[in-house]
C-alpha cells in the first residue's frame, strides 16, 4: 500500500470508529501519519504542554509539531498514547482525538469508550462488600482507560491484536504502579525421594492420589492421634488454614488445593498438560459457531460422598447448573470469573432427549484434541470424544460474550460440582420444581444469600462435600487437616497412589524443618533461606530432594491501597517503587529464586514486555524527587505494612522497607494476621500496604492484567478499530 494511501485510511479509521478494521498498517517506510485533534485540545508529553487551535486536521494558524512517539506511554487530552514495539494503542473516551505522529511500520489500535456511569459500581462500595482481589483489583484502583483496554482484550479474539494491547496495559500497569512487582518466582520444593511422580502445573495441585512412595519408606508416627505417616499417606507439613472448605468462598491456593484433592470441576488438565482440558464430570462439549453457547454432557453414575452422615448424593446437570449459579449468588471475590464472562441466570440444565432434539436443528462446533467437527446428534457427539458411559443430563452454559480462556476457567477448584441436595436440604424437592428441573436457575437466587450468612455456605464450610477422590475426615483448625481416599468416587481404583492426605499446620519454620528431617513429612513447606537446612539429609537410605529448577507464573508483589493518602497519589506509588531494595529481597528473602519483572504479565507470557517501562532499581534519591515532586511530606504519613503470619519471607521484605521508608521519613510498623484474618483485612481494603503472589486462576494473560488492574468500569459502548 503506498503511503499517500495508507494516510488517508488511517485518517478515516480513526475517526469513523464505528469500523473495525485489520492487517492495514498506516504509514509508508520512513513516513508518519498524523492523527487530527478535536478543537481546541491540549497535548503533553514528557512534561512539555503544546495547545494546537481549533480545527480538524487543518488550521488557519502554525500549530506546533505533535509529539514523537517513543516506546511508552504519552498522555493528552485524556487519552493515552501506548506506544510498543509492534504498535501504537490510543485509548479514550468517545470523540477524543489528540495529533500525534505514528511512527512508521507500526499498527494502530484505537480503543473508544463511553462509560455507563450508572452501572459503574462505587469503589468504596465495593471496599465494603469485600470485592478486592475480586470485582476489583487488590489496590482498588480505578482508571477508565485501563479499563476499557481490558475489556477490549476480552472481547478480541485475533491473539495478535490481544497481545499488543496486554502489552499496552503492561505498560501502564508498569507506570501507574497500584502493585509494585517485587519479581517472578522460581519454585521451591523440598521433599524426600521415596516420593515418585511428582508433577507440575502452573495453576493446579499434583492429585495426590496420582503420586506414591517407596514402599521402603519409613512409618512415622505424626503425633496426632494414631496417624501416621507410611507409604499410604502423603504428609505435608505446611503453614496458613484453607479461607474456608466451601469452593464458592475460597479465593487462595490452600483452599483450591483441598477442593482439587476432594472435588470434580466439568474439565480438568491431566498431570503436566497446559495445552488443552481433559474430561471430568463432563465427558463431552461443544459450542455454537461465536462461542456463545457451551454445552456439556455429564458423566453418569457420580456420587457426591457425604462422610458426616455417611450418605451419597447423586450428581446430575441440575446440581451443575446450581453449583455455578450459588457462586455468583454468594458473592465472594471468587465470583468475579463467573460474574466477568458467564450468565448462570439464563443457563440451564437440559435432558438427553432436549439436547438430542436440539442438535437435529442447531448443529454445534466440538473440538478436542487437536480435532473438530460439526455435530449433529448427541450420539455424534459421545463418539467424537469416545465416550460410550452413562450420562446424567447437558448442562447449558451461556456467556455474554465469547471468552477464548473459559474452559481454563472451568477447571478451576471454585466450580467444583456440590450436592444440590445436601445443600439444600427440606427446601430441595422445592427449589428444583421452582427452577422446573434446573432449566430456570434464576428461581434459585431465593434459596440463597450473598456472603457468609448463607445457609449453604455454613455447611458447607464445617462439612464439606465432594465428588473427588479424596473426602475430609477429619479436621482441627489451625493444627490439621486429614482426607481419606473416596470409596465412592467415580474412578476409585483398588490401589490408588495414597490413601490418606494429613497436613500438619505450623506456623514456625524450623519445627516444620524438624518435622520433616525425622520423615513425619513427606514434604515440607520452607522459606528460601532455610534451604541449606534441609539439602543433603538422609534417613533410612533415603536422601532429600531440594528442587529449584521451574520458572512459574507466579508473581510477588506488593499492594498499595490507592484509595488512601498519600497512596492515592501515582507519583507517590512511583516515589515508593524506586525505594525497594529489589537485589537484597532477592539474594537474601528468597535465595535468588526471584526474578526480576516489571509488570503484572509473567515471562514468557503474551504482553510482556522490555521496552516502553520503566525498570525500577533502588535508589532513594530519585524516590525523594519524585516525592517531592508530588508535593508530600513524608513525616506526615503512618503506613502500617501487613504480611501473613507464618510467612517469614513477607516478614523480611516488609522489615527491610519498613527500614527504607523510615529513612525517607515515614512513620513505619509492620505487622501480621493469620491468612484468613489477612484476606479479610485485604479484601475489604484494611490496610495501607500488603505483601501477596499471585498464582493464576487459568492460563492467560488476562487472569494477570484484570485481577491486578480492572477497576470495575462498566461501559455503554467501546469499540476497537485497527489500522
Amino acid at each position: 500500500m503506498k503511503a499517500k494511501a495508507a494516510m488517508a485510511l488511517l485518517v478515516v479509521f480513526l475517526v469513523a470508529f464505528s469500523v473495525v478494521a485489520s492487517g492495514c498498517i498506516g504509514g509508508g517506510k520512513g513516513e508518519t501519519t498524523t492523527i487530527p485533534q478535536s478543537p481546541t485540545t491540549t497535548s503533553s508529553a514528557g512534561g512539555q504542554t503544546t495547545t494546537s487551535p481549533a480545527g480538524t486536521g487543518t488550521s488557519t494558524t502554525q500549530s506546533p509539531a505533535p509529539p514523537e512517539l517513543k516506546p511508552g506511554i504519552a498522555e493528552m487530552d485524556n487519552v493515552y498514547v501506548i506506544v510498543t514495539d509492534k504498535s501504537v494503542v490510543i485509548v479514550g473516551p468517545k470523540g477524543a482525538s489528540p495529533t500525534v505522529n505514528i511512527p512508521s511500520g507500526k499498527k494502530v489500535i484505537r480503543v473508544e469508550y463511553e462509560v455507563d456511569t450508572a452501572n459503574t459500581p462505587d469503589v468504596k462500595t465495593l471496599m465494603e462488600q469485600g470485592q478486592g482481589f475480586g470485582a476489583i483489583d487488590p489496590a482498588f484502583f480505578r482508571d477508565e482507560h485501563v479499563d476499557a483496554l481490558i475489556i477490549a482484550a476480552r472481547r478480541q479474539t485475533d491473539p495478535t491484536i490481544r497481545t499488543e494491547l496486554f502489552k499496552a496495559v503492561y505498560i501502564l500497569g508498569n507506570k501507574l504502579v497500584p502493585e509494585v512487582i517485587l519479581g517472578q518466582n522460581r519454585q521451591l520444593r523440598v521433599y524426600w525421594n521415596w516420593v515418585k511422580g511428582r508433577y507440575y502445573h502452573p495453576t493446579l495441585a499434583e492429585r495426590y492420589d496420582l503420586l506414591s512412595e517407596d514402599q521402603n519408606a519409613p512409618s512415622v508416627k505424626i503425633g496426632i492421634k494414631d496417624y501416621k505417616n507410611d507409604p499410604e499417606t502423603y504428609t505435608i507439613a505446611t503453614f496458613g488454614w484453607p479461607e474456608s472448605f466451601d469452593p464458592a468462598m475460597t479465593y487462595e491456593t490452600f483452599g483450591w488445593e483441598i477442593w482439587h484433592e476432594i472435588g470434580d470441576t466439568l474439565v480438568t488438565y491431566w498431570k503436566e498438560n497446559t495445552e488443552q482440558v481433559s474430561p471430568d464430570l463432563a465427558v463431552a462439549w461443544a459450542h455454537n459457531k461465536d462461542g456463545t453457547e457451551w454445552y456439556f454432557l455429564i458423566r453418569g453414575g457420580v456420587k457426591a460422598y457425604d462422610p458426616w452422615d455417611d450418605k451419597t448424593y447423586p450428581i446430575d446437570a441440575t446440581d451443575v447448573a446450581f453449583t455455578f449459579l450459588r457462586v455468583e449468588r454468594l458473592g465472594h471475590s471468587v465470583s468475579w470469573m463467573v460474574d466477568a464472562f458467564m450468565d448462570v441466570n439464563h443457563s440451564s440444565a437440559l435432558t438427553e432427549e432436549e439436547f438430542d432434539q436440539y442438535l437435529k436443528e442447531h448443529p454445534l462446533i466440538a473440538e478436542f484434541n487437536g480435532k473438530s467437527t460439526t455435530v449433529k446428534s448427541l450420539d455424534e457427539l459421545k463418539q467424537f470424544f469416545g465416550y460410550s458411559g452413562d450420562t446424567a443430563g447437558v448442562f447449558k452454559l451461556v456467556l455474554p460474550a465469547p471468552y477464548a480462556p473459559v474452559l481454563g476457567i472451568l477447571a478451576d477448584p471454585f466450580l467444583s460440582v456440590v450436592p444440590m441436595e445436601y445443600l439444600l436440604g427440606d427446601k430441595y424437592q422445592e427449589a428444583l420444581q421452582a427452577s422446573d428441573n434446573g432449566h430456570d436457575p434464576s428461581a434459585w437466587w431465593n434459596y440463597l444469600s450473598e456472603g457468609k450468612s448463607d445457609p449453604t455456605h455454613q455447611l458447607m464450610h464445617n462439612k464439606p462435600v465432594g465428588t473427588g477422590p479424596f473426602y475430609v475426615a477429619d479436621y482441627q483448625k489451625d493444627a490439621y487437616i486429614v482426607l481419606e481416599y473416596n470409596p465412592h468416587y467415580w474412578n476409585a481404583t483398588a490401589n490408588p497412589g495414597h490413601r490418606r492426605v494429613i497436613y500438619i499446620i505450623n506456623s514456625d519454620a524450623m519445627a516444620r524443618i524438624n518435622i520433616f528431617k525425622t520423615g513425619t513429612a513427606d514434604v515440607v513447606a520452607i522459606p528460601p533461606e532455610k534451604m541449606d537446612t534441609v539439602k543433603g539429609l538422609e534417613l533410612n537410605g533415603f536422601k532429600s530432594i531440594v528442587q529449584t529448577d521451574i520458572l512459574q507464573p507466579i508473581l510477588t508483589f506488593l499492594v498499595f491501597n490507592t484509595q488512601r493518602e498519600p497512596f492515592n497519589d501515582p507519583l507517590v506509588r512511583e516515589a515508593l517503587a524506586y525505594a525497594v531494595p529489589y537485589d537484597q529481597i532477592s539474594k537474601i528473602v528468597y535465595q535468588g529464586l526471584l526474578e526480576r519483572n516489571y509488570g503484572p504479565i509473567p515471562k514468557p507470557w503474551p504482553g510482556y514486555t522490555e521496552e516502553g517501562i520503566t525498570q525500577y532499581k533502588y535508589n532513594l534519591a530519585k524516590a525523594q524527587q519524585l516525592l517531592q515532586q508530588a508535593g508530600v511530606d513524608p513525616s506526615k504519613y503512618k503506613i502500617e505494612l501487613i504480611y501473613n503470619e507464618g510467612n517469614s519471607a513477607r516478614e523480611k521484605i516488609m522489615t527491610l522497607l519498613q527500614n527504607v521508608w523510615s529513612q525517607l521519613g515515614f512513620q513505619v510498623t509492620v505487622n501480621s494476621y493469620n491468612w484468613p484474618t489477612y484476606l479479610d483485612k485485604t479484601e475489604h481494603g484494611e490496610y495501607d500496604v500488603y505483601v501477596v503472589g499471585w498464582v493464576p486462576d487459568y492460563l492467560d494473560s488476562d487472569n494477570w492484567v484484570g485481577p491486578f488492574l480492572y477497576g470495575a468500569t462498566e461501559f455503554k459502548s467501546l469499540e476497537v478499530t485497527v489500522s
